[in-house]
């Protein structure tokens, strides 16, 4: 098993990966173009098993090993690595004197949660009965009685939560000899609805590669790089928690044909990559609103689902006498004295600045009561959880993950007379993704649907050199073009960047959206091939919708052996730049506090509950790109709000603002423009300077901030 958490080149997806780097070919091999890319652009290899080992790695994976299960037995022994795949072999056998069909599977020992996920494997049909699966799903205790070898050592060690069955996402389910697969989910926790749908995949016993893409939108299944079944989150949630991976055959039915026994279903390879996701939250069951789906056997309000605890773990456990929202939260308390953690590892987070919140109360008088995150790359940072009778905010900020996972974790050290709650927890990424943020996005040339000038062709390559994909125009003169149709979600203003496949036969080209030429002319001539970035120039785009992006030949350079043109990939990249006040890491001036507001409306806002002239709230804004910018807020109006004064790294910007409305609701203010020498994280602090005379108090709301980039 291989772990790649360094790796800061993207992952072209745009192809299935097998086919990326199938074998030795030209420089410019033609690709077969598929209507959809399996996950985009932004991924990187975090965790990939090849299987060319002489045996399966145990330090990372356990086995399915117990039976009768199913009608059959898993076995240990028929789970193998040879010849570059694991093989899971379909057998029949003589056991304690019986005969019983045989087979077997792995699980990986950490948990994974949004990422892309792939595997190319040759299923075996050779008869009904036998059922192979790629898919991911939470291990629970239950587990290690009768399937998962080890289950029961990591749980007790710490590793894993005892109750994590929550969401499975299938990959592939084969359930009979046919050329058919079963895709999508099953939900594990009551009052959620798992969306299905099956797939034919011609030659199913030969090699096919299989994906799917679990983000906080949607979760996408692939065949071969084809998009086959989308859940949308936003229409059907499920509800979310990091999982165990799995690779696994077994009987699941009646077997029609012994004569087709021994059989093998085959695993090239598996992969997981991941990326940004801005503002989403990682943490499992973050509501503490999961409940134990098989209570028959035994699972009770005890179990902390998705969650691990460690020391008197009796005294962690769900109560539903007082919850922040909803019916449940965390309570840590005893009737003797106790020390218990309840805790998450996280693994597979893409190397960012993260924040962690919690909402809680507590008695106040435990000899430790805190919050902590470690295992992210630095030291471990904490903050003390406060007395406090009413729901409270604690956060830590600016946690820079380097190392791919995190340990979240509430430790008490306590009394009997002591308690503690928690719930709404979240561990947020706060730098903002390259793209596919909701405000830049790129798109892969070779997946545009695409048109050229009369008696032109183009097509897709791939790279021997490098494994990328691109798409090649062969062109032959001057006012020859290809043009892409590229979606574009939302309206505005965007600076356009060409990444160009340059080589010694290209062309200078003049790009046109919708009609309208754009920067000038790019020359894609290089006596090397390679790859170059070409910053065009900006476009407004008046209406989301697809643009028509044209790239024209406009002549060659004189040692230039030809007109073609070669593109990898288009970058739009918004002017404007919003960020969600309540996402945003917080301080604010000594004895006040902030918090989140969330309206009648579902607008969330942040709120700073302050008493006096002077005091303040100020947050760490990732600007990604130095430069002069306008600054808008979006203020949460109210009879409570004072007067503020904006500046960014200790600079005033623009005239102060008055929040005070006799009507609850929201205003656009623009604050003035300021100049960011340096890209990353940048101070900006909201000053009360007074309040209007009808004002109750010296309050501040914010719903978001919009940076609109100047130059």
């Amino acid at each position: 098993m291989k772990f790649s958490t360094k790796w800061t080149s993207s992952i072209r997806m745009a192809l299935p990966i097998c086919l990326l780097g199938a074998a030795i070919a030209p420089v410019l091999t033609p690709a077969p173009a598929f209507a959809d890319a399996p996950a985009g652009q932004g991924y990187t290899l975090y965790y990939s098993d090849e299987f060319d080992d002489s045996a399966v790695n145990e330090n990372d994976w356990m086995y399915r090993d117990a039976g009768p299960y199913s009608k059959g037995y898993n076995k240990k022994e028929n789970v193998r690595e040879a010849d570059g795949a694991l093989n899971i072999d379909f057998k029949k056998e003589l056991i304690n004197d019986k005969w019983y069909y045989t087979s077997g599977g792995v699980v990986t020992k950490k948990v994974f949660g949004y990422g892309y996920y792939e595997t190319r494997a040759k299923i075996f049909n050779g008869t009904t009965g036998l059922h192979g699966a790629f898919w991911s799903m939470g291990l629970s205790n239950h587990l290690s009685q009768n399937n998962i070898t080890g289950l029961a050592a990591e749980i007790a060690a710490g590793n894993l939560p005892y109750y994590n069955q929550i969401t499975e996402i299938d990959g592939f389910e084969n359930p009979n000899s046919g050329n058919h697969i079963s895709t999508g989910t099953v939900t594990h926790v009551p009052g959620y609805a798992g969306p299905r749908k099956g797939v034919d995949v011609p030659n199913i016993n030969q090699w096919h590669v299989y994906g799917y893409e679990w983000t906080p939108a949607a979760i996408k299944f692939y065949v071969d790089g084809v998009l086959q079944h989308v859940i949308d989150l936003t229409v059907t949630p499920q509800p979310f928690s990091p999982a165990n991976f799995w690779l696994t055959s077994l009987v699941g039915y009646d077997v029609a044909d012994d004569s087709k026994l021994p059989g093998t279903t085959q695993f090239d390879y598996f992969r997981y990559y991941n990326k940004n996701y801005s503002g989403a939250n990682h943490i499992g069951n973050a509501e503490m609103e999961y409940t134990a789906n098989e209570s028959w056997r035994g699972y009770d309000d005890q179990v902390t689902p998705s969650w691990i605890e460690t020391g008197n773990k009796t005294a962690s456990f769900m109560t539903t006498t007082d919850a922040r929202n909803g019916l449940r939260a965390l309570k840590h308390a005893s009737s003797s004295n106790y020390q218990v953690t309840t805790k998450q590892h996280l693994n597979g987070l893409a190397d960012a600045d993260y924040h962690l919140s919690a909402w809680v109360k507590s008695s106040g008088g435990q000899t430790q009561a805190r919050m902590s995150v470690s295992n992210y790359g630095g030291t471990e940072m904490a903050v003390d959880i406060p007395a406090s009778p009413t729901w409270t905010k604690v956060t830590l900020s600016s946690i820079p993950v380097t190392s791919g996972q995190a340990t979240i974790a509430f430790t008490s050290d306590a009394d009997s007379t002591e308690w503690m709650l928690v719930d709404d927890v979240n561990f947020i990424d706060t730098t903002p993704p390259p793209i596919e943020n909701g405000n830049d996005y790129e798109y892969q040339a070779e997946a545009l649907p695409a048109s050229v000038s009369a008696g032109d062709q183009y097509s897709s390559y791939t790279d021997s050199a490098t494994g990328k994909v691109f798409s090649g125009f062969l062109g032959n003169s001057v006012g020859d073009y290809i043009q892409y149709n590229v979606n574009v979600p939302q309206a505005g203003t965007y600076n356009v960047y060409v990444r160009d496949r340059v080589a010694a036969n290209k062309g200078t080209y003049q790009l046109a959206v919708n009609g309208a030429n754009v920067g000038l002319a790019v020359d894609q001539y290089a006596a090397a091939t390679g790859y170059a970035e070409s910053s065009i120039g900006s476009v407004t785009i008046g209406a989301a919708g697809n643009q028509t992006f044209r790239f024209t030949i406009t002549g060659k350079a004189a040692a230039s052996s030809g007109y073609t043109l070669g593109f990898d990939s288009i970058k739009l990249v918004r002017a404007d730049k919003k960020y969600e006040a309540e996402t945003l890491p917080a301080s604010v001036s000594a004895g006040d506090w902030e918090s989140d507001f969330t309206d009648s409306a579902g607008i969330t806002s942040n709120s700073l509950l302050a008493n006096a002239i002077g005091d303040y709230i100020q947050y760490s804004v990732d600007v990604a790109q130095p430069g002069t910018y306008t600054v808008y807020a979006s203020n949460r109006l109210a009879s409570n709000k004072g007067i503020y004064q904006l500046s960014v790294n200790g600079t005033n910007v623009g005239s102060a603002v008055d929040q005070y409305a006799s009507t609850s609701g929201y205003s656009n203010s623009n604050l003035g423009t300021v100049t960011i020498g340096a890209a990353g994280s940048q101070t900006f602090r909201f000053t009360i300077t007074g309040k209007n005379a009808a004002a109750s108090s010296y309050g501040l709301g914010f719903d978001s901030f919009t940076l609109v980039k100047m130059n």
